[in-house]
Formats: C-alpha cells, sequence, structure tokens
C-alpha cells in the first residue's frame, strides 16, 4: 500500500477528530491538561488489546525508544491543546502546519547521509504542500501570526511532534509496526500518567465530570482519532526516512477535509460556517487548494 493514500486517509480522520477537539476544549473539558490525560490513558487501554496479536518486545534501548517516543507526543499533544486555549486556533493551525515539517526536515536531513535526502521533485511538493498548509488554515494573511507570544506555544508544540515522527521512524526501522505501535502507545499512557504527580493537575483531573453523552462523544472522537493515529504511524511505517517530512507537509489536506465537513455541518447549522468565504478569503483558499494539489500531483508521478 502506498505511503501516500494511507497518509490522505488518515487526514480525513484527523479532520474529523478537529471538530471533537475544538467541542470539547471550548466546552465539557477546557482544561488542556485534563483533555490530554484522558487522551493519554485512553491510549494506554487501547495498547492491552494489542497483545493478544503477536506483539514482540525488542532490546532494552528500542523498548526505551518506543516509550520515549510515545512520552514526547503526549507532551507535543498538551502544547497543541495550551496554544489552542491560550490564542486563536487561526494562528496557531497554520504556525503548526508550517513549522512541523520544517522540523522534521531538518531532523532527517542531519540524520541520514545525503542519498536520503528529497530528490528535486519531492523539494518542489514539499515547499508547494507547506506554502498550502499554511495558505488553507489562515483565515487572512496578517503579520500577527508572526507574533513570538502567539507562535510561543506553537513552535514547542510543532518542534515535539516532529521530534516524535523522527524517533517513530527510528524505531519502525528495527522493530515490526504493532510492536513500535504498542510501545509508543504505552509510552503516551506514561506521559498522561505522569500529571497525576502534581497536585493542581490531579485536581483539575479528578473534578472533571463526565456524563454519559460527553463519555460517549468523547469515546466516538477517539475512535476516529484511533484510526487516524494508527494510519499516520503506519505512513510513518511504510514511507522512506526522506519521505517522513512529506507526511507532516501534507497536513493541508487535513484542513482540506475539515473545509469541507464544516460546509456539510453549515448546511444543518449556519453558525457552524462562520469564515466568510468571499473576496481575498476565498482567492486565499483557492491558491491554497492549487498549490496543495500541485504538490499532490507531484508525489503521485
Amino acid at each position: 500500500m502506498s505511503w501516500l493514500l494511507v497518509t490522505i486517509l488518515a487526514y480525513f480522520f484527523l479532520a474529523i477528530v478537529s471538530l471533537f477537539d475544538r467541542y470539547f476544549l471550548v466546552g465539557p473539558i477546557p482544561n488542556p491538561k485534563t483533555y490530554t490525560f484522558y487522551v493519554g490513558i485512553l491510549w494506554f487501554f487501547i495498547c492491552l488489546f494489542l497483545i493478544p496479536f503477536g506483539i514482540t518486545l525488542p532490546g532494552l534501548s528500542l523498548i526505551i525508544l518506543g516509550l520515549v517516543t510515545g512520552l514526547i507526543r503526549i507532551f507535543a499533544i498538551l502544547f497543541l491543546t495550551e496554544a489552542i486555549i491560550k490564542s486563536e486556533v487561526s494562528r496557531v493551525i497554520p504556525a503548526i502546519g508550517g513549522f512541523l515539517p520544517l522540523f522534521t526536515f531538518f531532523f532527517f536531513f542531519l540524520y541520514f547521509p545525503k542519498a536520503e535526502i528529497l530528490n528535486l521533485f519531492q523539494l518542489i511538493a514539499f515547499v508547494l504542500l507547506v506554502s498550502g498548509s499554511v495558505l488553507v488554515s489562515l483565515k487572512k494573511l496578517s503579520l500577527k501570526i508572526f507574533n513570538f507570544e502567539t507562535l510561543k506555544y506553537p513552535i514547542i508544540s510543532a518542534f515535539l511532534f516532529a521530534l516524535n515522527f523522527f524517533l517513530m521512524k527510528i524505531l519502525f526501522l528495527e522493530i515490526n509496526f504493532l510492536s513500535g505501535f504498542f510501545l509508543t502507545l504505552i509510552g503516551g499512557g506514561l506521559g498522561a500518567a505522569i500529571f497525576l504527580i502534581f497536585s493542581p493537575f490531579r485536581e483539575s483531573i479528578f473534578a472533571q465530570k463526565f456524563t454519559p453523552k460527553i463519555s460517549g462523544l468523547f469515546l466516538l472522537g477517539q475512535a476516529f482519532g484511533g484510526l487516524g493515529v494508527i494510519s499516520q504511524f503506519y505512513a510513518v511505517f511504510l514511507a522512506k526516512p526522506a519521505q517522513v517530512p512529506l507526511i507532516n507537509a501534507l497536513e493541508g489536506t487535513r484542513y482540506l477535509f475539515l473545509l469541507f465537513f464544516v460546509f456539510l455541518l453549515s448546511l444543518w447549522r449556519p453558525y457552524f460556517l462562520r469564515e466568510e468565504m468571499k473576496g481575498t478569503v476565498l482567492l486565499q483558499k483557492i491558491i491554497a487548494i492549487l498549490l496543495i494539489g500541485g504538490g499532490l500531483a507531484l508525489l503521485a508521478t
């Protein structure tokens, strides 16, 4: 199976998850640490279901690498949710969409020999996809997005996600997909458990109330999230090291799906579509779609 098709499928599911994340963070679970904790703990319980499918544990160094990879991802999610709470989503998402593939490319450029680096067509596709990802997720072009206070949490989140993808690929080069995924999930669960050490975190976590409706929606959202994460991890497993930054650069397809879902929801509830899709905003989205389409066309050739 092509890593490109799996990546697009991953971002389809993750676009759905974005709707759930936004709902919870501005509504029933507004505390980023609480939300991240329950995501991580759910990862831990999910990994238990993988044991009967033939998990094989590697040497100690690879076990530690897998656990650290999962732990880093949990803290990347934490800083992402903190960024969404403290700033506007319209600034956070394009910042992460721009910095994440650049950080990932930097890690792989340093670690792997020049033979593993992108060829000319892939490099052009990388630039097109990153540019399109930033444009499609911006409400409007503004220099305010370059404000350091706005960028602080998104940059940390993007750096941690990039490190997570890099370590994940290193892990998958040594062990099979299922075992690597298993170790990463355990690492994420352990990362979430660390929150319980700190009294303020522990109080907010246990103070969170779950009604049957909230619990059901949370589990539904995480089911889509699980499909998205599995697909994204599998894409990393299938891709060559030089192609992993392209997986991050394809983040723009997630926001294309998200725009489509928001449009469908707006037919049912018009207030869902708050952006004015006209004038310069519409032109910006069209240019972004063309850039992403051009990048995908180059990768497909």
